[in-house]
């Protein structure tokens, strides 16, 4: 009887944890909280940190949860498009989204890139 009693809690308990939301990350909320400008100078400082090009950097945008971190994404001009995972320690990962399907990651889903404006 005891053990039906255990397993009737444990089921519950695993119900009621299936479509958790991801633990907080204070890391996240900090970043939605800045500005624009500074959001993207904080990727654009990610990005430079971990190796790669970024020149102009457009607004980054902030793609949601993946597995315990957060992802943003960003284009850079010169660069490329970037995926960067927030870690709730706050490091920060950086990936190109062109990699991203080999990877199994998920898509950056930037908006399409404007022309540049033409020079006079």
């Amino acid at each position: 009887m005891k053990t039906a009693a255990f397993a009737l809690i444990a089921l519950a308990l695993a119900a009621g944890t299936a479509g958790a939301a991801p633990p907080v990350n204070t890391y996240q909320l900090r970043l939605k909280q800045l500005d624009k400008p500074r959001q993207a100078a904080a990727m654009r400082g990610a990005i430079v940190e971990s190796g790669q090009r970024c020149g102009r950097i457009d607004p980054p945008v902030d793609r949601g949860a993946y597995k315990n971190m957060f992802l943003w994404a960003a284009r850079c001009t010169p660069g490329g498009d970037y995926a960067i995972y927030i870690g709730p320690d706050g490091s920060a990962q950086v990936r190109d989204c062109a990699e991203a399907a080999k990877l199994k990651l998920p898509a950056c889903n930037l908006p399409p890139a404007k022309p540049a404006p033409k020079r006079r």
